[in-house]
């Protein structure tokens, strides 16, 4: 089974959800001898042209083959299947002007062209047919997201107490007013965390209270399940995909106003300082048991053998 992986989302970021999904998904169809893996890669073969992203790949195949982009590109060829992953659609909730135009432009043309999309959560695929009520719906498939080895319980490492912000601070829809209103509230420190590596940030979830998650939206949630694997309660919003990440014994607060949603969280905090948080890590480590990278590989590539023999390309 030829399969053409598309990697300009390395150009587009070095750190973040999409980047790490697709470091898990190459790593694993590398060494994956049911499929001859071809792989566009901007940072080691090619150099990307001038506003890379938005253009079709500069790649010509006579092979029947797979195309799946790390960020909604698309080969219109006629011995080409494409795939499209879906993380999210912020764009359409909450970019507004030219950036917004352009992107939609580009999720449209992806989808258009797509032989399949996968979602990272029912969710996501309940929003992609919101704004997309054409798209069919059989061809869409949700294949969750996975949690990494390397976020464990580090028994020599003490609690610290701090609290901890995973993601980006500037950006109005993951709350990080809320986080520092909770801060104020109960006192305690707050510890932020973005373009650390994975191992850092495992020590960093070993050694806080608990992780403050109060997003208004998430295609999928990954710090969550780094959490909980970790062994650090998490305290999130109950909104968009985290009630289907975070599991039935989730610590959750409802969206009301930012202040209400702060006084919530800020209250949970003060109960986990007071009484023993062993129960919830247990559910923790529970509920971060029903997601794998290797599960999340195991289902795409069915999704790619659905495609390729169905379609008898091979």
């Amino acid at each position: 089974m030829n399969i053409l992986f598309d990697n300009i989302i390395y150009t587009l970021q070095r750190y973040g959800g999409i980047s790490v999904v697709w470091t898990e998904l190459l790593r694993r169809a590398r060494i994956d001898k049911d499929l001859q893996v071809t792989e566009l890669d901007y940072t080691k073969d090619l150099t990307p042209r001038f506003m890379e992203r938005y253009r079709v790949p500069a790649y010509k195949t006579q092979e029947p083959t797979l195309f799946h982009s790390s960020y909604f590109r698309v080969l219109p060829d006629s011995s080409v299947k494409n795939i499209t992953t879906v993380h999210d659609l912020t764009y359409h909730f909450y970019r507004h002007g030219l950036a917004k135009a352009v992107h939609l432009w580009e999720e449209r043309r992806a989808l258009l062209h797509s032989e399949a999309v996968i979602c990272v959560s029912e969710n996501t695929k309940r929003d992609l047919l919101r704004f997309y009520p054409w798209y069919k719906e059989d061809n869409i498939h949700v294949v969750y997201n996975g949690v990494g080895e390397e976020f464990f319980p580090i028994p020599s490492v003490e609690k610290k107490g701090f609290l901890l912000y995973v993601g980006n601070q500037t950006v109005d829809y993951k709350r990080f007013d809320v986080a520092q209103a909770v801060t104020r509230m109960t006192g305690l420190e707050l510890v932020t965390a973005s373009g650390v590596t994975r191992e850092q940030l495992n020590t960093l979830y070993n050694e806080a209270l608990c992780l403050l998650y109060p997003s208004d939206y998430e295609g999928f949630g990954i710090p969550v399940i780094e959490a909980q694997k970790a062994g650090c309660p998490v305290i999130a919003q109950n909104a968009s995909s985290i009630p289907e990440v975070i599991g039935s014994n989730g610590l959750m607060v409802q969206h009301d106003t930012p202040q209400r949603m702060a006084q919530e969280m800020a209250e949970i905090v003060q109960q986990l300082k007071s009484r023993s948080t062993q129960a919830v890590i247990e559910a923790g480590f529970a509920n971060a048991k029903r997601f794998s990278w290797d599960k999340a590989y195991e289902q795409t590539k069915q999704v790619y053998e659905n495609i390729y023999h169905n379609n008898h390309l091979q």
